[in-house]
């Protein structure tokens, strides 16, 4: 039995038998770049010099009008679906690659409140691999310990990353806001439309078709469905819906403008467990700490919209806990506050795969628990291995013939769209059945981790924490960090 990274809830069993898979296989990344340490720093790149000066000054991209796209030509461009990490870093990626790409999120700006992510290894990866880790770095804290605790007080374990096969590794948590800005900073400015919210999906003779809230239709060469666990563009890629877990999770990241309070000055990942609900704290900067509350709710109970609520909810939770959980509850702003269902998705590729230029990214892929930690991770990785799959079939140069055959006859259009098209294609079967070896196994394991830490039952928590105090090897813990999403082909201008 190994210990999740950082746990959340747990849920029912009942799940479909699965054949048993590797679950650090690497994909097709050479197995040289498997022990990784970061980078030795040097002259920045001309993205790395970008991205730092637009996140330092912390610009928020202003974006296109949605009414102006009815008149763009995007039959050689990619859209992504979706602002958020997921979607931006795909789109970051595309660009790097020589992709154009265009994004649709149906918020008015990019968010600029919320909660934080936690970070592993593997995603500090992809986001060397855009150029943006080294500004990530120098706002949040490398944390190096983990914590693993009972609601009463008691130390089960604490451990160093040091003690994990696999390093260096490394873990920071990193204010969503702060990533967003790092990954729109690599972005041209015409590259976003805000206030465009996707209904529909369909694939098209010569790529993908998307309408509008508004009703406008627009033709593309490929989409990207990016909107999450629940999105609009899952039914066209050939996905069922996502499944609920049974838990429901509270996010949020508590401030403490003279500096965290002795109790919760631990350096570490700290992970808390009660009676049938967890917890978790880590450390976001000097001032912050990002904590959840994860417990069970069944699938008809009714939810506030009201972030005063969630935070009375999750002081119900903790209350009479300790390690100062209901203080950090109390010193969260609500606007930094969340709620969610957790949702995850076990089914296989779908046969359509590879059939069209339509796919997903991020939680729209493959929705899981994060037991692991790995739903940010892996959307991050997503981003990279699929532009390295639309690179390796020539699409940037085809998307850029295809654009420049704009005033040509519409035979030698629909030629150039037609060959673009199944370039796509091809890209998309070999990125959806990597993404899929790697991910199907994370979302399994998330889900039976998250089923064991939580046993509501007394005799399965004393084992739990017996086994933790005195069988408990942390020389496996981060082995699903340790893949290596890899790097693009340098472009002209990279």
């Amino acid at each position: 039995m190994r210990v999740a990274a950082v746990p959340v809830p747990t849920c029912p069993l009942a799940r479909p038998s699965l054949p048993r898979t590797d679950l650090t296989r690497h994909c097709s990344w050479p197995a040289h770049r498997r022990n990784w340490a970061p980078a030795p720093s040097g002259h920045p790149s001309a993205k790395q010099r970008r991205a730092t000066h637009l996140c330092g000054a912390a610009a928020a991209p202003a974006g296109v009008d949605v009414s102006s796209l009815v008149d763009r030509d995007l039959q050689g461009t990619v859209v992504v679906t979706g602002g958020g990490p997921a979607g931006l870093a795909t789109a970051a990626a595309l660009h790097q690659a020589g992709i154009p790409v265009l994004v649709l999120e149906r918020e008015a700006a990019l968010s600029t409140g919320g909660s934080a992510l936690g970070l592993w290894t593997n995603a500090w990866r992809a986001l060397d691999a855009l150029g943006v880790g080294d500004v990530l770095r120098q706002q949040h804290p490398n944390v190096q310990d983990i914590e693993l605790v009972r609601h009463n007080g008691r130390q089960l374990r604490r451990f160093s990353l040091s003690e994990c096969d696999g390093g260096p590794h490394e873990f920071r948590g990193v204010r969503r806001s702060n990533l967003l800005a790092a990954l729109a900073a690599i972005l041209p400015s015409d590259s976003l439309a805000f206030g465009a919210q996707v209904t529909a999906a369909e694939p098209t003779a010569a790529g993908a078709a998307l309408t509008l809230a508004s009703g406008q239709r627009l033709e593309c060469l490929a989409v990207v469905g990016a909107d999450g666990a629940r999105s609009a563009v899952a039914a066209a890629a050939g996905r069922s819906p996502a499944n609920y877990c049974g838990q429901s999770a509270i996010r949020g990241v508590a401030r403490f403008p003279g500096g965290l309070p002795p109790q919760l000055q631990a350096g570490c990942i700290r992970q808390v467990w009660g009676p049938a609900a967890r917890a978790g704290l880590y450390p976001v900067s000097d001032t912050e700490l990002y904590w959840f509350v994860c417990f069970n709710a069944a699938a008809d109970a009714p939810t506030s919209t009201s972030p005063a609520a969630w935070q009375q909810e999750a002081l119900g939770v903790v209350q009479g806990w300790a390690w100062g959980l209901p203080e950090v509850v109390q010193a969260t702003p609500l606007q930094d506050l969340s709620r969610s269902r957790l949702l995850d998705r076990w089914d296989r590729m779908p046969a359509s795969s590879g059939s069209s230029s339509i796919t997903l990214a991020g939680d729209s892929l493959h929705p899981m628990t994060p037991n692991l930690g790995q739903g940010g991770c892996t959307a991050l990785e997503d981003a990279l291995v699929l532009a390295r799959c639309l690179q390796q079939q020539q699409l940037p140069s085809l998307a850029a013939e295809l654009r420049g055959s704009s005033s040509s006859s519409g035979s030698s259009r629909g030629r150039a769209a037609a060959v673009a098209a199944a370039a796509v294609q091809s890209a998309i079967g070999q990125y959806e059945r990597e993404r899929m070896q790697r991910c199907l196994p994370l979302t399994i394991r998330s889900y039976v981790m998250g089923a064991l830490l939580q046993a509501p039952l007394p005799p399965v928590a004393l084992a739990r924490d017996l086994f933790v105090q005195h069988a408990f090897s942390p020389a496996h813990f981060l082995d699903h960090a340790t893949f290596d999403c890899g790097r693009l082909e340098p472009t002209r201008d990279g």
